[in-house]
């Protein structure tokens, strides 16, 4: 071959692999925290021992104005959907357990087979697509076990009928059925998160009871404070030897998981959803001791965590806070005692998870794979109210509640030579916009049918150019809704609720409580603007009762008439 003509075919061979470099999509590798707090994150201000997810943020992005559903359920439809929670059957605060499923369409606790996911549709497109950790939207194999019709007839409102068709529809509504193509997954709520060898469990590996692995060794702490969370989870309490830890045996299946998708020339979306740290409180024991010694000063520790998110810049140095310390300076020294170990545990949970992360991305780099991979990681809402008010300082409000400590949560995002590195983004980002998002990334168009009927249109929006940098626009609104409370995020700036807290406390007290923030001065919610902005608080109500009658949103009235004892 002469000079003239090894040239012509280096510079074809080198274009051919430029165009194919280029045109190879990326893989997705989406993390969830569950019930983490806003600055439980060393990277977000707080204490807790995280390098592995400071390091993520130092090589990414970090989120100052990320919002999730305030609850489980209604964040992960949203994730998974890309549409407000309440169209999937998971308004109002509705979870994915019997208990909890009404006779409603926004309210039913159980996605619907006829609206794609994003595995569904990555996995239609040519992606492998993977999922490890908590499910919790609903679905059983009651169709196979007759023996669960009691426990169903025992949890459902009289109206709702046990028919052949509803036990189709549980089954169509597991991960297996929706698209995740490998799955080794916790279906609901909570539940133990350390089992020893031989005892049951509640894990599934496809469509199939999960075989766990056994391989470490612990010296296990498993809190428990009421009568039923005794009876539930604290048989392995001061157990020592080997066990099944939620956190790390989730992260071993995940990695496995990588290492085979690698293998493949298709690219891979993978869902990783901890159960930490969620109730129950449970982790090994030298790392609650850890914090416990850490946790001496609640007060200086809250206060820390309110300096380190300014000095992060992801909180304006002036503006003001409510003082929410009463759970660690005004009850009783007991009390105060159990909201220290209770903290100190959650925080354990929390490091183990950082750990666990850290084998995730080694596991990318092992593979090969890391370079191509967008990175993102979140909590499901902000910390829960037994710890909330410390884990989310300096926000107000904890999950379930709609100030921003229960749905503003700390998120990160990673992608080398795409996302630059250690920047912060102050856009406004909801967690239904990260389906038409990954949707962008994969090039792959979101259909108007699918299964043979007419769907919802995405509610959320791609914010790809938020991610490699460009400044956009906020949403025009943000809705929520959660056990009869209201709120809207109106143009990323202000924020009105309606009976904010829990619902059973606003109705006892004459007329409706009604609040609004300006978000761009006073993150903290500590001066309520209703009087001194009547037209807008009239027009935003507005907005926020055509949303509900557009989502089909049940008065809260209607529901507890139903389940008297829901809100517990």
């Amino acid at each position: 071959m002469n000079l003239t003509r090894f040239l012509i075919y280096f510079l074809i061979t080198v274009s051919t692999f430029n165009v194919s470099a280029e045109q190879k999509r990326p893989n997705i590798l989406v993390i969830l925290s569950d019930d983490a707090g806003f600055t439980d994150l060393g990277s977000f201000g707080g204490e807790v021992e995280t390098p592995n997810l400071d390091k993520l943020a130092a090589q990414g992005m970090r989120f100052s104005a990320f919002y999730s559903n305030a609850r489980c359920s209604p964040t992960r439809a949203s994730l998974l959907t890309g549409l407000d929670s309440a169209k999937v059957g998971f308004g109002g605060g509705v979870v994915g357990d019997w208990v909890r499923e009404l006779p409603f369409e926004a309210h039913r606790g159980r996605l619907p087979y006829d609206q794609p996911l994003i595995s569904e549709l990555l996995g239609d497109n040519g992606y492998q697509t993977l999922m490890v950790g908590k499910w919790h939207l609903g679905g059983s194999y009651i169709k196979d076990n007759p023996k669960m019709a009691n426990a169903w007839r025992r949890t459902h409102p009289p109206q709702m009928k046990l028919t052949q068709e509803e036990m189709e529809l549980d089954y169509l509504a597991l991960p297996p059925q929706r698209g995740f193509q490998e799955s080794f997954v916790f279906h609901g709520a909570q539940g133990n998160l350390f089992y020893l060898p031989n005892k049951p469990h509640e894990y599934w590996e496809g469509n199939k009871r999960a075989k766990l692995k056994y391989d470490y060794h612990y010296d296990m702490h498993c809190y428990a404070k009421t009568p039923f969370a005794k009876k539930m989870y604290s048989d392995c309490h001061g157990k020592k030897g080997n066990a099944f830890y939620a956190t790390d045996g989730m992260t071993d299946r995940a990695v496995e998981m990588i290492a085979d998708a690698a293998k493949k020339e298709d690219p891979f979306f993978m869902y990783v959803a901890y159960r930490a740290p969620h109730k129950p409180l449970q982790a090994p024991e030298e790392l609650v001791q850890k914090y416990l010694a850490r946790y001496s000063d609640l007060q200086k520790v809250a206060d820390n965590r309110h300096k380190g998110l300014v000095e992060q810049g992801l909180y304006p140095k002036d503006a003001k806070v409510r003082n929410n310390n009463y759970m660690w300076t005004k009850q009783a020294k007991a009390k105060i005692e159990e909201f220290r170990l209770m903290s100190a545990v959650h925080s354990a949970m929390m490091e183990k998870m950082d750990e666990n992360i850290g084998k995730l991305i080694q596991g990318l780099k092992d593979s090969g794979e890391y370079d191509n991979t967008l990175i993102l990681y979140m909590s499901d809402n902000g910390s829960a109210s037994h710890i909330g008010d410390l884990m989310n300082a300096p926000f107000n409000g904890v999950k379930a509640l709609l100030w921003e400590g229960g749905a503003r949560a700390h998120a990160i995002a990673a992608w080398p030579n795409v996302i630059k590195e250690n920047t912060i983004n102050d856009d406004v980002v909801w967690v239904g916009d990260l389906m038409p998002t990954f949707l962008e990334m994969a090039n792959v168009d979101f259909p108007k049918t699918y299964r043979g009927k007419t769907i919802y249109p995405l509610d959320g929006r791609s914010v790809l150019a938020s991610l490699k940098g460009e400044k956009m626009a906020p949403p025009e609104a943000i809705f929520n809704n959660d056990k009869g409370q209201q709120s809207v995020i109106y143009q990323g700036r202000w924020k009105l609720l309606i009976e904010p807290g829990w619902y059973l406390q606003t109705l006892a007290k004459p007329g409706i409580n009604v609040e609004l923030y300006d978000l761009s001065k006073d993150p903290g919610e500590t001066t309520n603007l209703v009087k001194k902005m009547p037209d807008l608080v009239a027009k935003l109500t507005k907005m926020c009762e055509q949303w509900k009658l557009d989502n089909k949103i049940t008065d809260y009235a209607e529901i507890i008439k139903l389940k008297p004892s829901d809100p517990y």
